[in-house]
């Protein structure tokens, strides 16, 4: 048996997605200020100041994302069927949630890097050394595509099965948001087996995506590397410089490069 979210008028459910996306993002950027703040002497990733007015304009993005997302979740949940929530059912749309999103993510990701379309997302990457208000900081027509993505893929799944209002969530509270805000920190917090590329392929150290930040090209994908190692845009000497930062020796230019990396 399933259900739709009609019987709660739209605009109610738009402010109560507001107020459970907003309270996420919320509780995981002061984990990741706090993280920073923790281990900002030992293992902090590029040891160099943020842009002038930088935490500013990550904010004024990050609400106008978390605005635009509020309705397109609750258009989401409108309007596709849940199912009676089950070990099966939470675990489907969790999974179909995180790999669909990955190779949608890859995908926007590496197109908006071509010149044509950079100038959309020149916004997010005015964040050279990121912050926990980065992951979201990006221009209006960059949410577009990333809420295509977030809300396509559960569409899909609908289209074949309900989906799991708690594998939805689930996703969102525990591997969306967290490894876009915390992932953006300027520390890294992950051990040095995280930088083993054989336990790599679906997670990443947070010194990865930094490094697509400084260099502005290769590392494209979202919160695993599958798509950068099988597409052939990972940089090889991540794996040196994610160890040289846990180690405790901060990058000091955003140009540095690992041991036989031109």
């Amino acid at each position: 048996m399933t259900t739709f979210i009609e019987p709660l008028p739209f605009v109610q459910l738009v402010l109560l997605c507001g107020v459970v996306l907003g309270g996420l993002m919320a509780i995981t950027t002061g984990i990741g200020f706090a993280l920073e703040a923790l281990l900002g002497n030992t293992r902090r990733i590029f040891d160099l100041p943020r842009a002038k007015g930088q935490l500013r304009w990550e904010l004024l993005g990050s609400l106008r994302f978390w605005g635009m997302a509020s309705v397109a979740y609750a258009g989401l949940l409108w309007g596709v069927p849940l199912a009676e929530e089950s070990a099966l059912s939470i675990a489907t749309t969790f999974g179909v949630c995180f790999f669909g999103f990955e190779v949608y993510y890859w995908c926007l990701h590496r197109s908006m890097h071509f010149r044509p379309l950079y100038r959309f997302h020149r916004f997010h990457h005015d964040s050279r050394v990121t912050s926990p208000l980065t992951g979201y900081s990006m221009s209006a027509i960059e949410s577009v595509g990333w809420l295509v993505g977030l809300v396509g893929v559960p569409w899909l799944l609908a289209m074949v099965t309900p989906i799991s209002l708690i594998g939805f969530l689930a996703y969102h509270a525990f591997y969306q948001i967290p490894g876009n805000i915390i992932g953006h920190a300027n520390v890294d917090f992950f051990p040095a087996a995280a930088g083993k590329r054989s336990n790599s392929w679906i997670g990443h150290p947070t010194t990865y995506h930094s490094l697509h930040h400084a260099r502005f090209n290769n590392h494209y994908s979202f919160g695993s590397t599958f798509m950068d190692r099988l597409l052939g845009t990972e940089w090889p000497d991540w794996p040196e410089l994610h160890l040289r930062v846990i180690r405790g020796v901060p990058l000091e230019k955003l140009s540095v490069r690992g041991i036989g990396v031109d």
